[in-house]
């Protein structure tokens, strides 16, 4: 599969046992063969000598440098820290960044690709779901900063995005889970088909089952890259779509201290995005029911704790999608129906965050 932007055509390619192709992959695609790795602390520890071995073929031009994977990496510290490892081993335009790791190992790497040097070609190899489906496609790179997810980034595309689901092979139920959060997303964006088919058969997701794990990341590219390519840096709004339930799902996190996953933020942030659907009067009560009903089969892991709708709704101030002081939504009139920009006032939030409590604390 390819992701078509007006900065940048790349592969996305998916399959068991497909890192050893890298070498091979980037020889293809005249890549610089000089390799800065940065790699999940985690990762390296399962795989990182699979990844050194088949990283051999470019012998002592290759800098490694492991992170801790959480939100707190995401900051201005560890691009410092890049960038003076970067800077200290003489990479210079002559070099390739390679991702190795989940969302914020992503975005932190991506970020430092696209300003260093003002600009360093990218590889993306995701080793959870959520990054998988959603955050190595698409060219979105961030750091947070003081109570806000993403605040400062850049949009960058990668070269190449790598899927090996032997990464994900080694995950911990918990990390299912929280990619979950991003795959139900895509399932509302276009007809109920995909929908359907994740209520029936999410089981096989948690047991990790290859072959549907394959096709159902296979199915949530497909949708990000049909997205992207229409709109690659939300000029046109159409790229917004893909914020569904992301409002509440970064107040969520935040309000945690990032304790929350992304992906059971979203879970949560979804549930409140519907009943403020039902609050607006896009969708009835019969629509609602039908909706809701994926998100909520996961309401026990998702360990949304007690919150204030006043603090969620002043964390909401600092999202990027707010405008000209007023709060805007993405929200759902039906299956592939996704509406944009939409305003709400204060009591209707508080009404969903509410609703959202009664349901998942």
């Amino acid at each position: 599969m390819v992701v078509k932007t007006t900065s940048n055509n790349y592969p996305v390619i998916i399959g068991v046992d497909i890192i050893k192709f890298l070498p091979r992959l980037i020889e293809e695609r005249n890549l610089p063969k000089r390799l800065f790795v940065i790699i999940d602390e985690n990762v390296d520890k399962h795989f990182g000598s699979i990844v050194k071995k088949f990283l051999s073929p470019f012998g002592t031009k290759i800098g490694f440098i492991t992170l801790r994977a959480s939100e707190k990496i995401k900051s201005f510290k560890t691009l410092q820290q890049l960038y003076s490892k970067l800077s200290d081993k003489n990479f210079g335009r002559d070099s390739l960044i390679v991702a190795i790791g989940g969302g914020t190992i992503g975005d932190v790497a991506g970020f430092t690709a696209s300003t260093y040097m003002r600009g360093l070609p990218l590889i993306h190899i995701p080793t959870t779901l959520l990054s998988s489906v959603d955050s190595s496609i698409g060219g979105k790179t961030a750091i947070n900063f003081r109570d806000a997810k993403n605040l400062i980034g850049t949009f960058y595309q990668p070269e190449l995005v790598l899927i090996d689901l032997n990464f994900l092979n080694t995950l911990p139920r918990k990390e299912i889970i929280s990619g979950l959060g991003e795959v139900v997303k895509y399932s509302y964006l276009t007809d109920d088909q995909f929908y359907e088919e994740l209520l029936s058969k999410s089981d096989k997701l948690l047991k990790k089952d290859l072959n549907y794990l394959s096709r159902v990341i296979y199915e949530c590219v497909k949708i990000k890259a049909a997205v992207v390519s229409q709109d690659e840096k939300e000029v046109f709004g159409v790229r917004k779509i893909l914020n569904f339930g992301h409002t509440f799902a970064h107040a969520f996190e935040s309000n945690s201290s990032y304790k929350i996953s992304h992906g059971k933020a979203v879970l949560a942030g979804i549930i409140s995005a519907l009943f403020l659907s039902k609050k607006k009067g896009l969708i009835g009560e019969h629509q609602l029911k039908r909706m809701i009903e994926l998100p909520l089969k996961f309401k026990s892991v998702i360990n949304l704790k007690d919150f204030g709708e006043k603090e969620i709704f002043r964390l909401m101030s600092y999202d990027k999608k707010r405008r000209e002081e007023k709060q805007k939504f993405v929200l759902i009139r039906n299956f592939g129906e996704v509406i944009v920009d939409l305003e709400a006032q204060r009591k209707e939030v508080y009404d969903a965050l509410g609703k959202t409590r009664e349901h998942l604390v």
